[in-house]
């Protein structure tokens, strides 16, 4: 397995090109309560057990997903921890957010993913991503 991790929020955002677009103050949507939110994983993402309702996890080949759900009954954003590389990696991020309604902010990145807009573009920029920075999600 790839030394490579790195942290994606899944986040509501929609109308925000980027996340230098928020205003100040601005908090992210919750995205649904809890059960829901799994049960949206779960259906994109047939494999992904969920051993409490906190934490998700996904194995895969080559690569591993952890889904950070948080103590929270109503899910404000979710944290992957991703472990290792691939285009099934980025593929799978981009139907989890799909699924949630939600945009992936690449922490690494600093800004959100783009898997349609320009997706060339996107996975040149993700691959050559310095190692995750110091960018903080909103609370």
């Amino acid at each position: 397995m790839s030394g490579m991790s790195w942290i994606v929020y899944l986040m509501g955002a929609a109308g925000f090109d980027s996340v230098r677009d928020f205003p100040e103050g601005w908090s992210p949507p919750v995205l649904g309560p809890r059960d829901s939110v799994i049960r949206r994983l779960r259906e994109a993402l047939p494999s992904v057990s969920f051993p409490t309702p906190a934490e998700g996890i996904l194995h895969g080949d080559g690569f591993s997903i952890t889904f950070e759900l948080g103590p929270w009954e109503q899910t404000p954003r979710v944290k992957l921890f991703v472990h290792g590389e691939g285009e099934e990696v980025l593929d799978l991020i981009g139907r989890v957010a799909e699924a949630l309604d939600a945009r992936a902010l690449d922490t690494g990145l600093g800004d959100f993913m783009r898997f349609r807009k320009d997706p060339d573009t996107g996975r040149h920029i993700w691959r050559d991503a310095p190692t995750p920075g110091q960018w903080v999600a909103p609370a």
